[in-house]
């Protein structure tokens, strides 16, 4: 059965811009209009102007090898009938015995150009495809291994490769508006760099319906525009190095990426698949995308939603995630895991370094209200690979997860969370994992205890005062001898349940330093104003370690008598 992606990126006729005519005019144009024959039967010096061949027609085949063997630019034009369509009555379907490779620079391949000649005849994407009928092989389908190429509108690519669409391994190559398969980057090719997938105008952003991989040296490429069926992956390797500088989304929204569906059964029902995987590559950007929802942001992808949004892990270096919704990664096991729950909306493992996760809201939808909850919200994690590194967890908006807000694991440590809004989780707001497990982790002596940052003391509150604008508190640190410390307060409406409280409202923070028994008192005002009634808590931050503490015990706030 084919395989279609949910919604129609629509082209309708081919609008030719005075740009884009001016760029044909410049270039040589070859019409392919053969679709069921992968043929090439002229000679010649086989360049564009010994086309056709004796049958009178010209094969995608032989296009991409005319376009080859001739010097300049050259732009790829469809014009296939009717009556050479196969296997589907609503697209072309190009018969392929072998990839495609492109080796010339600066070659446009065209897809769209087929809705001009036979019409808008495909609901759900393009209308050209490309059928691999060769041996099986892992193999693309259509590889471009020049510089300066574009790919617009591409439908599926199907057959006996195995789902392999296209590969590019040149560099500054554009890839658009295709309703495809999948795309795989390489940099082992001495390529692979600065392509651009996607686009920010209308119908320039790509749908993948499989696995989307950045590979092996490929740096410095663009994803913006598109949606992500079958997730992304940026992943180096030990042996040709890490992939640098790739940048996902960015700033705008017309940059938004939407990354959701990647969900599937293993073995004996557990639920597998992460949205967007980072392995090996330095200096990552990934900004502003829709992680885990519907298009919209509004609600959870109506597909299985795997068990990770997005996850950082195994030699990822500099990695800065920022302003991405990340929400509704929830699967029920089935069979030896039914009845367990499995996905998290941020994952920080292995030997990460450098991670800052900053401006992320996560369990929420776009409008910053609606629950869209996750199992859990941010995991920062050791496992047999490594221990993450300087992580920061700053000025996100984490809530309704199922479970915890912001977990760090039990050897692991660095990781520093403050200013974030943290408020209605299923289980604590911020878990230092403890030998004996989840929960609250009470405070200890000296604070030279193991578990998840050193299972850092929190602070112990006094008193807390609403003052007009300004809050007045009070209460005592104790922890390690002589160090300083970052104290983070926060205020919500209502106490959790624990009894410790998560921080709805970041409100203030104060400086201080242990003395030689471990102890340092407070008492100081806040600017942030808190309404009377509330509950106040704070965190404890080891500025040199970058380790927070837990949440702790929430007291009410109250009206200093006089002050309104």
């Amino acid at each position: 059965m084919r395989h279609r992606i949910a919604s129609k990126l629509r082209t309708g006729l081919v609008v030719f811009t005075a740009p884009f005519l001016a760029a044909l005019v410049s270039a040589q144009t070859v019409t392919v209009d053969l679709g069921r024959d992968d043929v090439v039967d002229f000679g010649g010096a086989q360049r564009v102007a010994d086309l056709p061949g004796p049958d009178g027609h010209v094969s995608l085949r032989e296009a991409v090898t005319a376009t080859n063997n001739t010097p300049g630019p050259q732009t790829i034009v469809f014009a296939i009938p009717t009556s050479e369509w196969w296997l589907y009555t609503d697209l072309a379907l190009i018969r392929l015995e072998n990839m495609l490779y492109v080796s010339d620079d600066e070659t446009t391949l065209d897809f769209t150009t087929q809705t001009a000649f036979t019409g808008n005849t495909n609901e759900l994407g393009g209308e050209v495809g490309l059928y691999y009928a060769g041996p099986p092989s892992a193999i693309p389908g259509l590889w471009l291994a020049a510089d300066d190429c574009v790919v617009r509108g591409l439908d599926v690519s199907l057959g006996n490769n195995f789902g392999n669409g296209m590969w590019l391994s040149g560099n500054r190559n554009r890839v658009l508006g295709c309703t495809t398969t999948g795309l795989l980057i390489r940099g082992d090719y001495g390529g692979g760099a600065f392509n651009v997938v996607g686009g920010t105008a209308p119908g320039e952003g790509n749908r993948f319906s499989e696995g989307v991989d950045v590979l092996s040296r490929a740096n410095d490429n663009v994803f913006v525009g598109n949606t992500f069926r079958w997730g992304l992956r940026i992943s180096g390797d030990t042996f040709w190095g890490p992939c640098e500088r790739n940048r996902v989304g960015g700033a705008s929204a017309a940059e938004r990426n939407v990354l959701a569906g990647h969900g599937r059964y293993g073995e004996e029902g557990l639920p597998l698949g992460n949205q967007l995987e980072i392995f090996h590559a330095r200096d990552t950007l990934v900004q502003g995308n829709y992680v885990g929802t519907t298009a919209d942001g509004l609600a959870k992808h109506p597909g299985n939603s795997g068990t990770g949004g997005i996850v950082v892990g195994l030699g990822a270096q500099r990695t800065l995630v920022l302003d991405n919704l990340v929400s509704g990664i929830a699967m029920a096991g089935t069979n030896h895991y039914q009845g367990q729950r499995f996905g998290t909306g941020i994952a920080v493992i292995a030997s990460a370094s450098a991670t800052e996760l900053r401006g992320n809201r996560v369990g929420l939808a776009a409008d910053g209200a609606t629950p869209i909850p996750n199992v859990s919200g941010i995991l920062v994690q050791t496992d047999p690979n490594g221990s993450p590194a300087e992580v920061t967890v700053r000025e996100n908006h984490v809530a309704f997860q199922e479970t915890s807000g912001v977990r760090v694991g039990f050897d692991t440590g660095g990781v520093s969370i403050r200013r974030n809004a943290l408020h209605d989780n299923g289980a604590l707001g911020i878990d230092l994992v403890a030998f004996g497990g989840a929960g609250v982790s009470a405070n200890d002596a000296l604070d030279l205890d193991e578990g998840g940052n050193h299972l850092q003391n929190f602070p112990v509150l006094a008193r807390a005062l609403s003052a007009g604008a300004g809050m007045i508190v009070s209460g005592e640190l104790a922890s390690e001898p002589g160090r300083d410390y970052a104290l983070d307060f926060y205020a919500s409406p209502t106490r959790d349940p624990s009894g410790h409280g998560e921080g709805a409202r970041f409100v203030g923070s104060l400086a201080l330093t242990t003395d030689a028994q471990g102890r340092a008192r407070f008492a100081s005002g806040l600017h942030g104003g808190v309404p009377a009634g509330w509950w106040l808590t704070a965190t404890a931050t080891d500025v040199a370690r970058g380790e927070t503490s837990e949440f702790s015990a929430a007291r009410p706030i109250a009206r200093v008598l006089g002050v309104r």
